[in-house]
């Protein structure tokens, strides 16, 4: 009687949904089903991310901050641009001035499809109240889930690396922008619209002569969201080896290393105020002076005339053209022919290795030593990609990683058998095996009271000299959860 009662009471110990199943074999099928499908998708996203970052990389840094001073300066001021130049100089020599181009060029990579893909919905948004009625509650959605939760679906469809942390990045910023675009043309005075029909303005003049140039302050403030949601998302990518300044956090993180951690969160900050205070402006600029009358162009304008203006752009054009293309040119050497010394044998000439690692020292430097290894045989080793272990078995059987040098056989078990096990993975050498785990408690307490094994712990007066909230209860801080560690501890908690 006392049963059935219970289960009356509290229903839900009788049966659960099992919704976790359902999104994993639908994420499963997805993957074996219409893998070519994402592999198309990842290619726009790739050969943007790509040539956005390239050209950053390429452009010598005192250049690159001449450029972007002229520009600040020119949309939203000199203040501002002061602000840029010496916050990008700062950055430069805090020793993090790559990270920093590699995350700018990933969040302007993300901007640009949330704002090909972002306005057009908003408008179509605003033009349909079925359209709105379809695309906000997903919206909704998109903005109420954690973004941590986004990187799981998103490893698995596309891998791990930059391109999924754009998708993952995309899904996060897009929404304000397309909110805030169907809100400003919404906003839109009716009286003006009926003025423009009654002129017998078309459609589309409707759209582009007067519902956007007067929303535009809306759907710039959007955008701004957009960007600042993006750069946020730097550090939450970075758990799936998407390079930048959000690894040094989660390294600094990962290591306690509050000093790495403080760079790498600096860096995202004088970025951040940047990107906000330049995008602001550019929302502001119907209240200032027209664009050829402000910042270095209305200067320039103000002491020249129109052909020495000319002749000044030109110049300047070839002035910062010339010492890029000297740095990024490399001439090219014949073979010297005639030698007689023997070729070393290269096996691995040609062919380029990327390794990954965990979040531990250790793994960092197994993984090192092996690519030394191929180093010296031939190969061209990219860097080593910071990732989670179940990660990091993905990566393999999806091609985004080659290897990594720390698998624990009986830790990592479930995480080789989820992916395929022996029909699409390998493990090759001395295998970490017989891994013990076990809790740190200090000698002194140990000592005195005798504490050899867990089960101690069952013990009322034991337990009390554990007991930091009062339950009764000793209290075990377990490792981070997601590791491999965690399904012992849970275990160890039931029992």
């Amino acid at each position: 009687m006392t049963n059935n009662l219970d289960l009356l009471l509290n229903p839900f110990e009788l049966y659960n949904i099992p919704l976790d199943d359902w999104i994993s074999a639908a994420i499963d099928f997805l993957v074996n089903n219409f893998r070519p499908l994402f592999q198309a998708i990842r290619f726009p996203v790739s050969l943007a991310l790509d040539g956005i970052e390239s050209l950053f990389l390429a452009i010598p840094p005192l250049i690159f901050l001449l450029m972007i001073g002229l520009i600040a300066w020119q949309l939203a001021g000199r203040v501002i641009a002061i602000y840029s130049v010496f916050a990008l100089t700062l950055i430069g020599f805090l020793g993090i001035w790559e990270e920093a181009i590699v995350s700018l060029a990933l969040v302007m990579t993300a901007v640009v499809f949330c704002t090909v893909v972002g306005i057009p919905v908003g408008i179509a948004s605003a033009k349909s109240d079925r359209v709105e009625g379809f695309v906000k509650p997903l919206l909704d959605v998109m903005q109420t889930i954690p973004s941590f939760v986004y990187l799981v679906p998103v490893v698995m469809l596309f891998g791990i690396g930059k391109i999924p942390g754009v998708m993952a990045t995309f899904i996060v910023a897009v929404p304000p922008l397309i909110r805030l675009t169907n809100l400003g043309i919404r906003q839109v005075s009716l009286e003006v619209v009926e003025a423009a029909k009654s002129f017998g303005s078309t459609p589309s003049q409707l759209l582009w002569e007067v519902q956007i140039p007067l929303a535009l302050p809306t759907i710039l403030a959007g955008l701004n969201q957009t960007v600042l949601l993006a750069l946020a998302m730097s550090v939450v990518t970075s758990m799936i080896a998407v390079p930048g300044l959000g690894l040094i956090v989660l390294q600094g993180v990962g290591r306690l290393d509050v000093g790495l951690a403080a760079v790498g969160g600096l860096g995202i900050v004088l970025i951040a105020v940047m990107l906000d205070r330049i995008a602001q402006a550019v929302g502001q600029s119907q209240n200032q002076l027209p664009w050829q009358k402000r910042g270095p162009i209305g200067f320039v304008r103000s002491q020249w005339g129109s052909q020495k203006l000319t002749l000044f752009s030109i110049t300047l054009a070839f002035c910062l053209t010339l010492p890029l293309g000297l740095l990024t040119w490399q001439p090219t050497t014949q073979a010297t022919t005639g030698s007689t010394a023997p070729a070393t044998v290269m096996p691995g000439k040609g062919a380029m290795v990327n390794s990954g690692f965990g979040t531990t020292t250790s793994s960092w430097f197994l993984t090192e030593v092996l690519n030394q290894g191929l180093s010296n045989l031939g190969y061209n080793i990219k860097e080593q990609q910071l990732n989670s272990v179940p990660a990091m078995h993905i990566g393999i059987v999806q091609g985004d990683l080659d290897f990594f040098g720390s698998h624990w056989e009986t830790m990592h078990e479930p995480f080789f058998q989820k992916n395929g096990g022996e029909e699409k993975l390998e493990r090759v050498g001395t295998i970490v095996s017989n891994t013990l785990q076990g809790y740190q408690i200090d000698k002194k307490t140990a000592d005195e009271y005798n504490i050899t094994n867990l089960e101690q712990l069952q013990d009322p007066k034991i337990a009390k000299l554990f007991d930091s909230d009062g339950n009764g209860k000793a209290n075990l801080i377990g490792c981070i959860p997601g590791w491999s560690c965690e399904p012992v501890i849970d275990h160890h908690l039931q029992a």
